[in-house]
């Protein structure tokens, strides 16, 4: 080789790397337009699908400098498919992120006192949960679904979000029946979910869940009816299927194992999948003779001791809706 073509050689490797600092230095320090995206690696895909779908969503600047980092990296075998969050990263910042696998944790919320049907049509409307359809043949109890917020990756199986709220419901229940006060007059935990139900539907206000308890336990020792609305409610949704808005007189009647107007105890299981705070103040309740309570029309309830004080209250809430009205 003449010294020329040597010397021609050299300068072009000098000026190539030379290049190749400035572009990372550029990259590094100058900051282009702010923005977050997430971006969705599929299983196989190359590197020049991966290079070009981030170019396109204007994450990289440069597809051949993108590329070059990676080999430079000896990463091309290690990029993996999930989707990921980037917002105003630099190109190491991306590589480490694909090659890491740290992938954008989706976020699914499942509110207190929701039926499992309810729960599992949020599930099916939400992106990201690969649903088989024999996943939705399989029966799922109503109470075994723990409310809470679960976070996930995209592709994430359908079976593993109800497992994960099967095992939440089990820990939470199991521990609070563990320590439960040693007076509670509930043979088993499942009477516990199936009374925690109940206060989940009958209050949205923490401080108020225990005093429902003691009036449902207190009603259960006397062997009164619960007479609780919710389970009428319940009954009537699961015979027809339908969402009923609003509660008649007449519907106290409705024919059904879960009606606690006509029946004597707990209902025959759980009406909602209820939260942790309706749970503890099922196997901790508050201690006292409360026996009764009706809403106050503030979002809350007036509770009593004796049925003449619960009369009282009942036209202290009437006097409020006939206020109202006007």
């Amino acid at each position: 080789m003449k010294y020329s073509d040597f010397l021609k050689k050299n300068i072009y490797i000098f000026f190539l790397f030379f290049f190749l600092i400035f572009l990372l230095i550029f990259e590094l320090i100058f900051s282009k337009y702010k923005y977050t995206h997430t971006f969705l690696i599929k299983p196989n895909q190359t590197l020049n699908d991966i290079s070009g779908n981030l170019y396109k969503e204007r994450i990289i600047d440069n597809k051949f400098f993108f590329k070059f980092m990676i080999h430079l990296n000896l990463a091309e075998k290690k990029l993996k498919a999930g989707e990921y969050e980037f917002s105003n990263n630099n190109i190491l910042q991306i590589i480490s992120k694909i090659k890491k696998g740290e992938s954008y944790q989706r976020k699914l919320i499942i509110p207190e006192g929701l039926t499992s049907y309810e729960i599992l049509e949020i599930i099916k409307k939400t992106d990201g949960i690969i649903i088989n359809n024999n996943d939705l043949n399989k029966k799922i109890k109503e109470g075994e679904l723990f409310p809470s917020t679960y976070f996930y990756v995209y592709g994430t199986n359908f079976n593993i979000i109800i497992n994960n709220m099967k095992k939440r419901m089990n820990l939470i229940l199991n521990n609070a029946w563990q320590n439960r006060d040693k007076d509670l007059p509930l043979k088993s935990y499942n009477d516990a979910l199936i009374l925690a139900s109940l206060i989940e539907k009958e209050t949205s206000l923490n401080y108020e869940k225990s005093l429902v308890a003691e009036v449902f336990l207190n009603r259960l020792k006397l062997n009164m009816k619960l007479q609780s609305d919710p389970t009428v409610l319940y009954g009537i949704e699961q015979q027809s299927g339908l969402k009923k808005k609003e509660l008649k007189k007449k519907d106290l009647k409705h024919e059904s194992k879960f009606n606690t107007y006509l029946n004597h105890g707990l209902p025959i299981g759980p009406i909602c999948n209820p939260g942790k705070d309706s749970i503890i103040a099922a196997t901790n309740p508050s201690k006292g003779d409360l026996l009764y309570f009706v809403a106050n029309g503030d979002g809350g309830h007036n509770f009593s001791t004796n049925y003449k004080s619960h009369l009282k209250n009942v036209e202290k809430f009437k006097k409020f809706v006939n206020e109202n009205k006007k």
